[in-house]
């Protein structure tokens, strides 16, 4: 039976059949789009510029050293014996000369010691709390700081003592994401090195970290003072502890912008910001290094546990107390949070857990060296009752209002306690000073 071809097709069926073209097409279209996209994205993959690196060789990372120059800076997870044996003499050379009075008096002195964790815009915290420690008139002339990430932007201000509070209190209460930071997301999915640019953070740290400022560190190293700012070497995935001090003071023609690159280096968060270079020699050749965050390998740190302050005593023949103060510039457990099912923010939440458990590891092994070397040790960080959450990577609203909580906490005197966080200590436990002193007084 023959078709018969001029019947009107139903309504029903036309629409569904023109909605079915339109799909196809819009198909198609997307097809062409998606193509058109991922051709567009090879391409200027291709024509990004490509960094040559001159990594240092595996069989020259122990000998590589920035500016040519030795005693710049340490691994901060091993130190060699003739690092240690150079250490002890120098320093008890020092502190022969220094305390030759309080020695023959029979008097103990006493150092301190201050270390400043990773956090970004969280180090307002630590910011405030120092204000209030000025205004205290409690606040001790830090024989040592050391500083991370965030720790390393405010440790040379701390070094440098109350008259640099306005700084930091600028730094950490007036900047947004836009003065620190610029967005390079394109460039770096395509073939960069991270999702945003530093270069306004770069300029900043040349703003505050002038030549003057940087005079003024050599003129502490000299008189014995100690600043030193921990970055990770990624192509060997080790800690390094900078000797900055040793920086200001070798004289070094590029010394200040080597200064200036550490601190950059130590406050660059992998993927979110570009890694620092670090010209180094090695075998007659220069070579480069990949710096990255310090909070990579360790959130907050002193020294290597491998330096046995211990024996420094011993060499001296004298006790000396020593008094360490940790502020961590953020929380210690994350706020509760619902986790979006999402690969990018389940990969963030996870890895925002590594980095507060990691921190809490740091305090534990900071522990565990004080103990060891008869160290007074006091931890303090933002408590849970802070609940302000910012609204962006710089938020100076929520910073100006973390100065203050900090300021306040420290002022009302409930900062510090004297053991890391969950720390059961048992009820007769001697304070760590209180034991070195009964030690001393045993052997005598």
């Amino acid at each position: 039976m023959t078709p018969n071809l001029g019947r009107r097709v139903p309504e029903p069926f036309r629409r569904r059949a023109a909605t079915l073209r339109r799909d196809l097409e819009y198909s198609r279209c997307f097809s062409v789009a998606t193509a058109v996209l991922l051709v567009l994205l090879i391409a200027v993959s291709g024509c990004t510029q490509k960094f040559v690196r001159s990594a240092v060789p595996v069989a020259l990372t122990e000998e590589a050293l920035p500016l040519g120059l030795e005693g710049m800076r340490s691994w901060g997870d091993d130190v060699t014996q003739e690092q240690i044996d150079h250490l002890l003499t120098t320093r008890s050379a020092y502190f022969q000369e220094r305390f030759a009075k309080e020695f023959a008096a029979g008097i103990t002195p006493r150092l301190y010691f201050l270390a400043l964790s990773g956090g970004g815009q969280h180090g307002a915290f630590g910011a405030g709390v120092l204000r209030a420690w000025t205004e205290s008139g409690t606040r001790p002339v830090f024989d040592g700081v050391s500083g991370i990430s965030t720790g390393a932007i405010m440790a040379p201000f701390a070094f440098l003592g109350s008259s640099y509070d306005d700084v930091l209190e600028e730094f950490y209460t007036t900047n947004s994401t836009k003065d620190l930071l610029t967005p390079t997301i394109f460039s770096g999915i395509t073939g960069g090195t991270a999702l945003s640019s530093t270069a306004p953070l770069r300029a900043k740290l040349a703003q505050y970290i002038t030549p003057e400022v940087f005079e003024e560190v050599a003129t502490e190293y000299r008189k014995g003072r100690l600043l030193f700012v921990g970055t990770t070497n990624l192509d060997v995935s080790r800690p390094v502890i900078w000797d900055m001090g040793a920086i200001a003071a070798s004289g070094h023609p590029g010394a200040l912008q080597l200064f200036r690159d550490v601190i950059l280096a130590s406050a660059a968060i992998p993927v979110a910001f570009p890694p620092v270079f670090i010209n180094v020699e090695a075998g007659g050749a220069i070579y480069d290094e990949m710096h990255v965050d310090g909070g990579v390998t360790s959130q907050v740190s002193l020294v290597s546990p491998g330096i046995p302050i211990y024996l420094l005593d011993e060499q001296l023949g004298h006790k000396i107390d020593r008094e360490v103060y940790i502020i961590v510039n953020g929380r210690i457990v994350p706020a509760p949070k619902a986790v979006t099912p999402r690969v990018l923010k389940i990969g963030a939440a996870a890895l925002s857990s590594l980095t507060y458990s990691g921190t809490i590891s740091d305090l534990y092994k900071i522990y565990a060296v004080a103990v060891r070397d008869q160290m007074d040790v006091r931890f303090g960080w933002t408590p849970e009752t802070f609940l302000e959450e910012p609204t962006e990577a710089f938020d100076p609203v929520y910073m100006r209002k973390l100065y203050d909580f900090g300021r306040d906490l420290e002022a009302s005197g409930k900062l510090w306690a004297s053991y890391p966080p969950y720390f059961a200590a048992p009820d007769n436990q001697v304070p760590v000073v209180a034991r070195g002193n009964i030690l001393a007084q045993a052997s005598n």
